[in-house]
């Protein structure tokens, strides 16, 4: 991936410290309160879907989604982050013939390549089918799939856009009625159909999310302003595949390992345990969602706005990793403590197998959170071969640890692969952006994360030592402190920003002259 220049990403005009870290804050609990939204309407459905297909027809359900997300992402080609990267800094300027040629091109790339997966999938069915789910005879049930790649597709590149825009209201909107709709397709399909609506509800899921960022993208942006010439539609396209590809093609090696696990565990052990591996998963993606949402739509168009700017960036990561260990780690201890409760409350009692595995990956996922702070000014300002690094180490780890933690701890041992893996990356990306732009952590930064990764393994070990009657009142008392760590801290940062910015040596956002 090319450095990224003042010429590609949008220069932002002053803003005291005091400011934009509550503009921070502010988009950041609005994404809160429709992750709450949507952390309710997923319980819902989860429910549902859990006590009518059970473990095996939860499973086989969780295969056809990482289908479909691996799929989608490759028939993608990243340029959802080349939208964001160019398409930012086109809005700060209001070129709308060039803001045009993007849209434009964006709908040509995925006319392509969803023409081409039509036709592979078609042909491969047997084999993909074989592969993906366990079965040659769910071949047909792959070639359906290709409905719910180009409904997952368009709902991508659409949120994108308005991710551009940087309509962070939206963006949450969006993301409430997407889930909204998803559950509602779902559900009904499955109460009425059973396991033979797994493909249908899959399908409609994809319907849904694409239904709801196609109304708000017309609501906050409309259609295209400006109609441009076919020679300058394909400029356009070509532009976001430059960025798009490279990405795509590093991220890959991360993001589509976690998508192979549940191939490898139903090829390693069976169904229900895809079941209870899926179960895991959506918990560990749904109870900080929020901030991961956050991560991509507030805070990556920050960093990619500044990212000829180290000191500027030095600032930006030290706050979001401030912001994600205030918020995070409370959290974190109390689904520790609750996990052996929440499962078959969320599920049912059959999905009891999956809280081991759970325990492990809310470890990792102090690191993994703590990484993205970083890894994010990589995919802003880094080469791709560096980006392909980070990727590739993240990716090879997680299948390989997960490989012999399958072979040798059974279903646990996934749990433990996402840690180790994840701490892998975290020091990988640290060491890079150090070398990148002389990053040093906050001394109060470094003493938290280790706080809370001693404290979460000790509640984790626990259960190991007979001792799993205290994994709960231990696991509370811990989220009690750091709650009563967290709070004053965030309440002192929306009072007195700029004092605390002052009193930890933090540059102002902009010059005397109020450029950066």
């Amino acid at each position: 991936m090319p450095r990224s220049t003042g010429q590609d990403a949008a220069v932002p005009a002053a803003q005291p410290a005091t400011s934009r870290f509550n503009s921070v804050l502010r988009a950041t609990s609005l994404l809160t309160a429709s992750w709450f939204v949507t952390l309710v309407v997923g319980l819902v459905s989860s429910k549902v879907l859990a006590v009518f297909l059970e473990p095996s027809g939860f499973g086989y359900y969780g295969l056809l989604q990482s289908f479909v997300e691996l799929v989608g992402m490759i028939a993608g080609l990243g340029i959802g982050v080349g939208f964001v990267r160019i398409g930012a800094a086109r809005v700060a300027a209001n070129d709308q013939n060039a803001l045009a040629a993007l849209r434009q091109g964006a709908w040509l790339v995925l006319a392509v390549t969803g023409a081409a997966t039509l036709v592979v999938l078609t042909a491969f069915r047997a084999s993909l089918g074989r592969f993906f789910l366990g079965n040659a005879a769910h071949g047909w049930a792959v070639v359906l799939m290709v409905a719910a790649v180009l409904f997952s597709v368009a709902s991508y590149i659409q949120t994108n856009t308005l991710n551009a825009y940087h309509r962070v209201k939206a963006l949450a909107q969006s993301g409430i009625w997407a889930k909204v709709l998803a559950a509602a397709f779902a559900i009904t399909l499955v109460a009425i159909g059973g396991a033979r609506a797994i493909v249908p509800a899959v399908i409609m899921t994809a319907v849904g999310a694409w239904l709801a960022s196609r109304q708000f993208l017309r609501k906050e942006v409309g259609p295209i302003k400006a109609r441009v010439p076919l020679r300058d539609a394909w400029a356009g396209a070509r532009s976001l595949l430059g960025i798009g590809v490279p990405y795509i093609g590093s991220v890959a090696l991360s993001k589509g390992a976690m998508l192979m696990l549940p191939v490898l565990v139903v090829h390693m052990l069976d169904t229900a345990s895809v079941g209870y591996y899926r179960a895991a998963a959506t918990v560990a993606v749904t109870y900080l969602g929020f901030l991961v949402t956050a991560m991509g739509q507030d805070y990556f168009p920050r960093v990619s706005s500044v990212s000829a700017r180290p000191d500027l960036l030095r600032t930006l990561i030290n706050e979001q990793h401030r912001l994600i260990l205030l918020l995070a780690v409370p959290v974190i201890f109390g689904m520790m403590a609750l996990l052996p409760y929440l499962i078959p409350l969320v599920y049912s009692p059959k999905f009891q197998p999956a809280v081991g595995l759970l325990e492990w990956q809310l470890i990792g996922d102090i690191f993994r959170l703590s990484s993205w702070t970083m890894s994010i000014v990589i995919v802003a300002r880094c080469s791709g071969k560096v980006l392909l690094f980070t990727e590739g180490l993240l990716g090879t780890s997680i299948l390989g640890a997960s490989w012999l933690g399958l072979h040798f701890y059974g279903l646990d041992g996934i749990g433990v692969a996402f840690l180790v893996s994840n701490a892998a990356y975290f020091f990988a990306v640290w060491l890079v952006v150090r070398k990148e732009i002389g990053l040093v952590w906050d001394p109060a930064n470094k003493g938290a994360m280790a706080a809370a990764i001693a404290g979460a393994l000790l509640v984790c070990l626990l259960g190991y030592f007979g001792m799993a009657s205290w994994r709960t009142p231990v696991g509370l008392a811990f989220a009690a402190a750091a709650a009563a760590w967290s709070l004053p801290r965030l309440w002192s940062e929306v009072r007195n920003t700029e004092a605390a910015c002052r009193a930890r040596g933090l540059v102002l956002w902009a010059t005397g002259r109020g450029r950066v």
